[in-house]
């Protein structure tokens, strides 16, 4: 059984993969979490994927785990 990346070192692959462009992170982010390659723990805000990406982003610019988004 394949462990799956953390939801902040899937959304770091893809920063690696397609820079910081923030909409194209974030699309990419929601697709992979409909098509299963990256879940949450819970969904308590009953965000959408779309959403829950966006906020992950903004944690990574705040709390700058994504180098060079400042």
């Amino acid at each position: 059984m394949t462990r799956k990346l953390s939801q902040r070192d899937f959304m770091r692959q893809l920063v690696s993969r397609f820079g910081h462009d923030e909409e194209r992170v974030v699309r990419e982010y929601a697709a992979a979490e409909a098509r299963g390659e990256v879940e949450r723990k819970s969904n308590s805000h009953r965000l959408t994927a779309e959403q829950y990406a966006r906020a992950l982003w903004n944690d990574a610019v705040k709390k700058g785990w994504i180098g060079g988004l400042r």
